[in-house]
C-alpha cells in the first residue's frame, strides 16, 4: 500500500516500532535520508527469496539499530526511494515473501520535511556522546541521579534499593 507523506510522517511521530527503511544505495543515503531511515538497498533486498533472509541481511540491523528485535517489536515497516519505482518493487517483493505490515512511502524527491546526510546524523551523535548527557534512574521519584557515574549519593532521606 502507497501511503502518502503526511501518512508517513504520522507513523514516524506516533509509532515507535516502525522501521523506516531507504531502499537506495548506501552512498545516495548518505548523501541524504528521512532521520531515523535505516539503509538497506533495494538490489539487497529483491534477492531475498524468504522472510528470515531479509532480518539476517539487514532488517534486524536497522531494527536493532532502534533498539528493536524485528520479529517482536516492528508493527510497519516503510519503504522509500529517490523516485518511488524501487520501493515499489521492494514492497512487493516482500508482499510475495510474507510481509504484512509493509508500506511504500514512494519518493524521496516528494519528501517535504527535512532530510539530513549520515556525516550531520553523526555529528549529532558524537555531540550528545560528549555531553554530559546521563542516563537517570529516578525510580524513586525524588529527582535525583542515582545512576550517575559520579556514585556519589544523591542527598536523599529515603532508603533505594
Amino acid at each position: 500500500m502507497k501511503l502518502d507523506t503526511a501518512e508517513v510522517q504520522e507513523i514516524i511521530a506516533n509509532d515507535p516500532h516502525m522501521l523506516l527503511v531507504d531502499v537506495r544505495g548506501k552512498e545516495e543515503f548518505d548523501a541524504g535520508h528521512i532521520p531515523g531511515a535505516g539503509c538497506m538497498p533495494a538490489e539487497e533486498m529483491l534477492d531475498c527469496l524468504y522472510d528470515e533472509a531479509l532480518g539476517e541481511r539487514g532488517l534486524d540491523a536497522i531494527a536493532n539499530m532502534r533498539g528493536m528485535e524485528l520479529s517482536d517489536d516492528a508493527s510497519v515497516i516503510v519503504l522509500y526511494s529517490t523516485h518511488g519505482e524501487r520501493s515499489a518493487q521492494v514492497l512487493q517483493h516482500m508482499e510475495t515473501i510474507g510481509y504484512v505490515n509493509v508500506y511504500d512511502a514512494g519518493a524521496l524527491d516528494e519528501w517535504p520535511y527535512d532530510v539530513v546526510t549520515t556525516a550531520e546524523e553523526q555529528a549529532v551523535a558524537a555531540a550528545l556522546a560528549a555531553s554530559d548527557v546521563v542516563a537517570h534512574d529516578d525510580a524513586c521519584g525524588c529527582g535525583h541521579d542515582h545512576e550517575h557515574a559520579h556514585g556519589g549519593d544523591c542527598g536523599c532521606s529515603h532508603d533505594r534499593d
